[in-house]
């Protein structure tokens, strides 16, 4: 019996470094499930390096599609649009790309049969490890699953509309496109507040579900290169927060087998009574450099805001023209909101 097709796909500009980790570690800790696809969207990079690869990775197999011009404030809307319209996949993984995953086995699997026998009740499932203090806030349900526990997530919205999640085709159906006119790239006006938006006249009736469903174990990271708790992130013309490439090949983290994370971690946690997802600061073990936490071990959070950052903050990508930007009064519109 053929298992289900799963569609990952990942939008990138200009950050290079993370898509490669991404993307390698995501093919090395899924090498059990044959039966995938991967597309990348690449919003007109102009980092050194990233042609290159991309086309490496087309005569792997890989579908490329590039984008010729920057359009800060719908891009990333449009990359994910394009991910679902190229996808063939049941079951569909739209990731910003900024992630690196950490554990290799038999997840994947675990993934598509969790949803596969909870469909109906499920918007989409997570991927990346989130905060211990805002797992401590929110509400689950009980446990479900075989070996590989998941939990509903009671407080979060049913749909993660920035992507870092597992969508079924059904779900997607439902909610697709995401809004390829707006004003500003966050901050509303922007394609995840109008999908949220979207998503609630949808499903606002529902008296039982879908449910954003967690896993206990975290299987993926957020790359925070920035030791103020942030990754590097692009605005307009310009890549704000440090930025810098894996000390050991691919990874920033470690990655470890499923069941050697699982009899590790045991020390400190039960697996078969936990009712909440383990946290980051337990499951991200960076090689070569220090976690980004607090002096009582919380992992950071300070995203850099464009308004205030010095010039020390950023790095200038481009000159920007109307050759390569299609809007270009975005940034100053965004900043005004």
């Amino acid at each position: 019996m053929n298992t289900p097709k799963v569609t990952f796909g990942i939008v990138n500009c200009n950050r290079l470094h993370y898509m490669r980790s991404c993307l390698e570690s995501l093919l090395y800790c899924t090498d059990s499930y044959d039966n995938k696809e991967i597309i990348i969207v690449d919003n007109a990079s102009v980092e050194q390096g990233t042609s290159e690869y991309l086309d490496e990775k087309e005569k792997q197999g890989i579908i490329v599609i590039r984008q010729e011009k920057r359009d800060p404030s719908n891009e990333f809307a449009k990359g994910l649009n394009a991910i679902i319209e190229n996808s063939t996949g049941e079951y569909i993984c739209p990731l910003q790309g900024d992630m690196q995953f950490i554990v290799r086995g038999t997840w994947l699997h675990e993934y598509v049969n969790f949803f596969s026998e909870n469909e109906n009740i499920t918007g989409c499932i997570m991927l990346d490890a989130q905060r211990s203090v805002r797992n401590g806030a929110d509400k689950y349900s009980e446990p479900m699953g075989q070996q590989f526990k998941f939990v509903y997530n009671l407080t979060r919205n049913p749909i993660n509309a920035a992507g870092d999640v597992m969508f079924s085709r059904k779900m997607i159906e439902q909610i697709y496109p995401w809004s390829e006119s707006n004003t500003n790239h966050e901050g509303g006006g922007d394609s995840e507040t109008k999908m949220l938006e979207k998503v609630a006249k949808i499903i606002g009736g529902y008296i039982i579900g879908p449910f954003c469903a967690m896993p206990i174990l975290p299987i993926a990271v957020t790359i925070n290169t920035d030791p103020r708790g942030t990754n590097a992130r692009v605005r307009g013309n310009k890549r704000y927060g440090a930025y810098w490439p894996p000390k050991t090949d691919y990874r920033y983290y470690e990655i470890y087998e499923l069941d050697d994370f699982k009899k590790s971690l045991s020390l400190y946690f039960d697996f078969s009574n936990a009712l909440a997802p383990v946290g980051v600061e337990h499951v991200a073990n960076p090689i070569g450099w220090k976690k980004p936490v607090d002096p009582s071990g919380n992992w950071l959070k300070n995203p850099i805001n464009p308004e205030t950052a010095i010039p020390s903050d950023y790095t200038v990508l481009y000159e920007e023209t109307s050759v390569n930007v299609v809007d270009e009064v975005y940034l100053d519109e965004w900043l005004d909101s």
